[in-house]
């Protein structure tokens, strides 16, 4: 069994608030040039401002969560920040557990969170997957927590079967 998933902000409430707050701005800074309120050297003000918005809009709508879980252990990458895939086999976690939490107010807000134990990415959903390996803590947001658990079931039976 693999499970593919891939998360990110597009459609969401955050596209939305980068939208409703540069506009004005940018609406704001042409009736001001138009105007002449900005000086002879207004348009390079304008748009440098406009390529400064126009970039932070197009990184957050191309920031993404790629996840892969399969029988032999977890990968995920980052684009376009981290772009090569980090890999764990199955042999090298300690714990995998799902949880019921959107992980915002746990691991401060939407978005990559690091910290000197945790790395987390969290985005908009109901669920976190936590892997724990000997260093370090991830955590993942998730929408298919039933596909990754009965992935982890099998796990543990695999291991009950080895042990044998």
């Amino acid at each position: 069994m693999v499970l593919n998933e891939r998360q990110d902000f597009r459609g969401s409430i955050v596209m939305w608030a980068i939208i409703l707050i540069e506009l004005p701005t940018l609406i704001l800074l042409t009736v001001l040039y138009f105007i002449g309120n900005l000086g002879e050297d207004g348009w390079k003000m304008l748009l440098i401002i406009g390529a400064i918005m126009l970039s932070a809009f197009l990184l957050i709508i191309n920031i993404r969560l790629e996840l892969r879980v399969d029988e032999y252990g977890i990968a995920f990458r980052n684009p376009p920040i981290f772009n090569n895939w980090t890999k764990f086999k199955k042999e090298d976690l300690q714990n995998v557990y799902i949880k019921k939490s959107d992980g915002l107010l746990e691991y401060g807000g939407i978005g990559v969170r690091f910290s000197r134990k945790i790395k987390a990415y969290i985005y908009f959903s109901d669920h976190i997957f936590i892997v724990e390996t000997k260093n370090k803590k991830y955590v993942f947001s998730t929408h298919k927590h039933m596909e990754i658990e009965k992935i982890i079931a099998s796990w543990k039976s695999e291991e009950e079967v080895l042990s044998i």
